[in-house]
């Protein structure tokens, strides 16, 4: 049975255009900021540093997920001050990649829904070089695929 992970996100004054309607940039970022969260209550992390899990010998010790795909549609404004829920789930799980799923709402109204990909990489000497994700991180997301 999947699950969804749920964050909530206050839009700030900040993240809002003349209008006071929060611009699309800001709705990505609280996209990623629901990843995050996420993976941080699985204590896991976008950077290995800071992940309290063995990775696991198929994975390497340093690596992180950068973005490689990013869709969104917008559906109703979101205003300063409006809280966001962010729903997060988990809508493909490959062997070097995880592509999310979010669906954004202030109440019952649909904000906006995405999509965004990250690729399992090891950092090494300044590069990048995507690697399978760790039969441990893939346990622990496999409660939220569709």
């Amino acid at each position: 049975m999947s699950s969804f992970f749920s964050s909530e996100r206050l839009v700030e004054f900040c993240e809002t255009d003349a209008a006071g309607i929060a611009h699309f940039s800001s709705l990505i970022i609280y996209m990623e900021q629901a990843e995050h969260a996420l993976l941080r209550s699985l204590g896991l992390s976008v950077a290995s540093s800071h992940t309290t899990l063995p990775v696991g010998a198929e994975s390497a010790p340093n690596f992180s997920w950068p973005r490689v795909k990013l869709e969104c549609e917008f559906l109703s404004p979101a205003k300063f001050e409006d809280v966001i829920t962010v729903q997060t789930s988990v809508a493909n799980l490959g062997s070097t990649s995880v592509t999310y799923q979010h669906r954004l709402s202030i109440g019952s109204t649909l904000v906006a829904v995405g999509k965004v990909t990250s690729v399992c990489c090891s950092r090494e000497n300044g590069s990048l070089s995507s690697v399978r994700i760790s039969s441990q991180v893939r346990d622990l997301l496999l409660p939220y695929l569709l």
